[in-house]
């Protein structure tokens, strides 16, 4: 009887390994929304109760047919591949890529499978010599998550106080997109991808044709940005905490222990806004914020978050279609598409953080606003030639791309309609250029293979509107945007007024 109730419960575990393995690594509290000892663990232990209750109901069946539980395993293994990738100290894809590893990987399978074949019974011994190294991974999973669920660390810290008598005259809406690249949008645009939006801004404001990001990656890029330092390397340290590192620097900071550009525009008597995801920016940076609205990103496979908390059975479907779409090569199927749920809740995520975002764009109490929006950034959730959100098909950059320049639209309309042209600057630019990490994905398409050819896509834009100047100005000299705090703050203290007074700034830094 135990030796039965352990095999069902490490099979159940199994199931389930990559949510715990997730948890485990410690990663998850700080890029969660939610607290996943409410929101992701119960979920699971109620799919493992079930998965556990059928197996142990019909154990007899399984006795009398030993191949039974074999064939079910591919389940349970499916989702242990996907923890085993997670705790490898090495990254798998490279080998993936190469010729000879398919042929070596057949083989052993083959062999794996054969010996398995000739002694069914071993599959539960399997399951019995895991139990040990299951247990202790979901004890250290739900301990790396507890205290700061004890401690309420998950919820938003309150917002800064709102100015009473904040500058009317001149304003600064900073709108970060996420992954645009200047090759794509400006330099080498492929046929067919039309940014009238973008081409209007560029025609009016100051562009800079040279400019970088200060980093590679969100987690580093926004950090620098907001605290005008480059940050080499940023570890999350628990859901109110990122720990950042200077280039040549041993000893860390964390993010919001240091005055950033919105403690100085507050200083400066500006009420400040951001609207963004990825970030907790609601728990990092609520004291130097006015009003702030965050959504998390799509977290790694067993521990994604729904776009709200839901009730307990709306949580076990959302898991359910997780783990569905996250099981190893069933995305090869014919017919079968397992991002379509990611791009749904992307794109719902989307749509709120355009609303906030509009909403902040016309708010004249308001000095300075980051929007730090979700595209293009993949998953691909818009499809240009429709004008449509898309949930299937074979949506690309480059549809995210014409998302942006329709966002940068709204944006602008939402300022215009406000009355607020004559007093607000307006900056575009991104936290990092389009990586070719996404080559070779299951969203990957001729179209994005084709337009990233031969391409540097590692630029990013760079743009610049005062109000009242429509000048195009062209900055052609090496750029690192991480100066762009300290642009700002020069233009809300109205030491740069114009284009071209913006350009003469970039060139004496």
């Amino acid at each position: 009887m135990l030796n039965r109730v352990l095999v069902c419960l490490a099979f159940s575990t199994c199931c389930f390994l990559n949510t715990w393995i997730e948890l485990a690594e410690g990663q998850v509290p700080y890029f969660a929304k939610y607290d996943p000892l409410r929101v992701t663990i119960p979920v699971v232990l109620c799919w493992q109760a079930l998965i556990f209750a059928a197996l142990f109901l019909g154990w007899g069946l399984l006795r009398r047919m030993p191949y039974l539980l074999l064939a079910l395993s591919v389940v349970p293994l499916g989702f242990t591949s996907l923890a085993l990738l997670r705790v490898l100290p090495f990254d798998l894809v490279p080998l993936v890529r190469q010729p000879w590893f398919w042929p070596v990987a057949l083989v052993l399978l083959t062999a794996a499978a054969v010996f398995i074949l000739r002694r069914p019974q071993w599959v539960s011994r399997v399951y019995l010599y895991l139990c040990p190294v299951l247990a202790l991974v979901v004890l250290r999973a739900v301990s790396a998550v507890a205290l700061y669920g004890a401690a309420g660390l998950f919820a938003d810290g309150p917002a800064a106080a709102r100015l009473t008598q904040p500058h009317k005259n001149i304003r600064v809406v900073w709108i970060i997109f996420d992954e645009l690249s200047q090759a794509i949008a400006f330099d080498r645009r492929p046929a067919g991808l039309a940014l009238p939006n973008l081409d209007r801004l560029r025609a009016e404001s100051l562009s800079a044709t040279s400019a970088h990001a200060p980093a590679g990656a969100t987690k580093e890029s926004l950090p620098s940005l907001t605290l005008g330092q480059e940050i080499r390397i940023a570890e999350p340290a628990g859901p109110h905490s990122l720990m950042l590192y200077k280039p040549g620097q041993t000893e860390g900071f964390e993010w919001n222990s240091v005055p950033n550009v919105f403690d100085r525009a507050r200083e400066l008597g500006f009420n400040t806004a951001l609207t963004g995801w990825f970030h907790p920016y609601g728990r990092l940076l609520n004291r130097s914020l006015t009003a702030c609205y965050w959504t998390a990103g799509w977290l790694l496979s067993g521990t994604e978050e729904p776009t709200q908390e839901p009730s307990l059975p709306e949580a076990m479907l959302h898991r359910a279609r997780c783990q569905l779409a996250a099981f190893p090569l069933l995305g090869h199927l014919p017919g079968f598409f397992p991002r379509e749920y990611q791009r749904q809740e992307t794109a719902a995520r989307f749509q709120y953080l355009l609303r906030k975002s509009r909403d902040l764009a016309a708010d004249s109490s308001i000095g300075l606003t980051l929007l730090h929006l979700p595209t293009p950034h993949p998953p691909a959730i818009y499809n240009r030639a429709s004008g449509q959100f898309s949930n299937r098909g074979p949506n690309g950059y480059l549809d995210s791309v014409a998302l942006a320049d329709v966002t940068l639209g709204q944006l602008r309309q939402s300022v215009t309609a406000a009355g607020l042209d004559s007093s607000t600057a307006i900056i575009v630019s991104a936290d990092h250029g389009w990586r070719m990490l996404w080559r070779g994905g299951p969203d990957w398409t001729a179209e994005e293979e084709a337009a990233s050819k031969d391409l540097d896509t590692s630029g990013v834009p760079f743009l610049v509107k005062l109000p009242g100047d429509s000048r195009s100005i062209v900055y052609d000299r090496p750029l690192n945007t991480v100066v762009t705090g300290e642009l700002i703050l020069a233009i809300l203290r109205g030491n740069i007024t114009g284009n071209e007074q913006a350009a003469e700034w970039l060139r004496v830094r």
